[in-house]
């Protein structure tokens, strides 16, 4: 990362948990020692990966500047920490920080009292839809990206990023690079087709595509810039993995039962299903079944699990547990976790044995990288599970085919054009590596592994399999072109002068598709499942009643025992140790 020969725009791919953020900082500090960049803007895919990434990059700093340093900042609208204290707003657009400093030093905080002001900080973490928000037609939008032009821009998980948020990246990083800033993009399964977009965003020659056979046998852990790529160091171990496909994915008890089966024998397993009714179908199913309650994963006495609609109160808890059951320092003895994607991204976790629902193989990657994480002595590990063991349920006879016309357990494309994982062919090809091969070297074959599934090439080998698939292929690529043309339609023209410029009213631009989740303010704050009062519930899109006005706030809420239920326009919810659902009446279809 300190090669002065790297261009302003670099890619970073590195397998799980090898030490990417710290390699984004040491980028950072040389970059800022020779001059070359003013400031750090690190943006992560979520809320919660952002909160983690800040402790670690608050705590480096302090390291780094032992007697004062620049200022760290939590950047999340509603969230935001400076330094470790949080602002609370006053009348007349004033603030008061959680310390009470001396003028001088809430002046230096000054970027952390507005949202729009975050990536003035001189170091930032928060989520990559700040960066983002600098490179569409919306308000604030030039003061965003000017704010951030001499910042090197830290872009992490960016293989988790659609097509819309793709287009916006690719336009981010040519008008970053333009205005003499730097850009970091790190990933640990980011396929050759993605990689070459970003390097070539803003160049007038885009780079040529790389045909399979040869992307497959690039190096891996690498370090790439628009002048080539260049084979790095990683983990210097190599793992092993062991996985089979059981056509499960429909039977909660069945996948129980084998967590269960792995329990016994002194196990800590982790479940990650891709939807969260699924998830609260296992932990039921476990409950059921388990002949020890104290083998599932708990907050104090009460069995819960890990997904994304817990309130903001109860989310740190919830990641705090689940690192101390199961992560780097985690005790010995049978323990399975239930949960869903939450549990594949910035949690430093480390299972004995993985159950999955099928993924796209980039995905299922993230998650074997909670696998085995850290080195153990064999007697940490029960007999059977001193090599990393995966399970992948898939549906019946392992056949897709019923997913082309209706998706289930998030496998297929949604009437509406979105989807969990919507790419059928990707699940296609991916499972069919599993079947081919026993046995995996993770990271030895993580490139090999990643570009069989997703590349251009091996997706027109799954739709020769018959029309059915061929035609899947069409609508996807259909979609994905829709989704590309739409979010080119938003983009901030940095050509043109700024009077010349009238930004749309009436259309909403957001930084990704269907983002228009929206959050359940509670006063006074209502008793949680954990003995947390809870203050912010943040309520998905897909979870929402049409129609449900700007203004409106919980009503009729009824405390009930472990949680409560409440009223949101005309839609009716439960808050418990299980997280937030929509009660059964009134729940739209998967």
């Amino acid at each position: 990362m300190a090669d002065d020969t790297l261009g302003p725009v670099v890619v970073l791919e590195a397998e799980t948990g090898s030490g990417k953020t710290e390699a984004a900082l040491w980028r950072f500090l040389h970059l800022f020692k020779q001059g070359k960049v003013d400031s750090l803007y690190f943006a992560l895919p979520t809320r919660v990966a952002a909160s983690q990434a800040y402790a670690r990059v608050r705590q480096a700093i302090v390291r780094t500047w032992p007697n004062g340093g620049p200022m760290v900042l939590r950047a999340l609208a509603g969230y935001a920490a400076a330094d470790g204290q949080t602002p609370h707003a006053l009348p007349d657009f004033k603030v008061l920080w959680s310390d009470e400093p001396n003028d001088a030093e809430a002046g230096r905080r000054w970027a952390g009292e507005s949202a729009k002001r975050f990536l003035a900080a001189p170091v930032a973490v928060g989520t990559v839809d700040q960066a983002l928000l600098g490179t569409l037609q919306v308000k604030h939008a030039h003061l965003r990206h000017a704010l951030a032009a001499r910042a090197l821009l830290v872009v992490d998980e960016v293989h988790a990023s659609d097509a819309h948020m793709g287009v916006l990246i690719e336009h981010l990083i040519a008008s970053q690079v333009a205005l003499g800033g730097h850009v970091l993009l790190l990933s640990a399964t980011l396929g050759a087709a993605a990689r070459i977009r970003y390097l070539g965003a803003g160049r007038p020659q885009p780079f040529q595509a790389i045909p399979l056979h040869r992307a497959s046998t690039l190096p891996y852990p690498a370090i790439s810039d628009p002048s080539g790529l260049r084979a790095t160091r990683g983990a210097q171990r190599e793992k092993p993995v062991h996985w089979r496909s059981q056509d499960c994915i429909d039977d909660p008890a069945r996948i129980a039962a084998l967590a269960i089966d792995a329990a016994t024998q002194g196990a800590r397993v982790l479940i990650i299903r891709n939807t969260v009714p699924a998830a609260i179908a296992t932990l039921s199913a476990l409950e059921s079944a388990a002949p020890n309650p104290d083998w599932l994963f708990r907050i104090g006495t009460t069995a819960t699990l890990h997904h994304s609609r817990f309130s903001r109160e109860d989310r740190p808890r919830l990641d705090a547990a689940v690192e101390a059951q199961l992560g780097k320092h985690r005790p010995a003895g049978p323990l399975i976790v239930v949960g869903t994607q939450t549990l594949e991204q910035s949690l430093d976790l480390d299972a004995d044995f993985l159950i999955t629902d099928l993924c796209p193989m980039d995905v299922l990657l993230q998650r074997i990288g909670r696998l085995h994480r850290h080195a153990r002595p064999d007697d940490a590990r029960p007999a059977a599970y001193r090599t990393a063991q995966t399970c992948v349920v898939t549906p019946t006879d392992g056949d897709l085919t019923p997913n082309l016309k209706r998706p289930r357990h998030g496998l297929g494309l949604f009437h509406n054009g979105g989807g969990v994982y919507a790419d059928v062919r990707i699940l296609q090809a991916t499972l069919n590596l599993i079947d081919a091969e026993p046995q995996v070297c993770i990271p030895a074959d993580n490139r090999r592994l990643v570009e069989s599934a997703t590349h251009p090439e091996a997706l027109r080998i799954v739709e020769s399999r018959d029309e059915r698939w061929a035609s899947h292929g069409q609508q996807i690529d259909g979609l994905t072109g829709a989704k590309k043309t739409n979010a080119r339609l938003g983009l901030l023209p940095f050509d043109r002068p700024f009077e010349e410029l009238s930004f749309p009213d009436d259309i909403k631009l957001a930084t990704r598709l269907g983002a228009a989740d929206r959050v359940a303010n509670f006063m006074p704050p209502q008793p949680g499942p954990f003995d947390m009062p809870v203050a912010e519930l943040p309520i998905r899109f897909h979870l929402l009643p049409p129609g449900l006005p700007e203004d409106a706030a919980p009503e009729d809420i009824v405390a009930e025992a472990g949680g409560f239920t409440f009223c949101f326009g005309n839609a009716r919810y439960r808050y418990s140790r299980f997280g937030l659902e929509r009660l059964p009446d009134t729940t739209p279809g998967e």
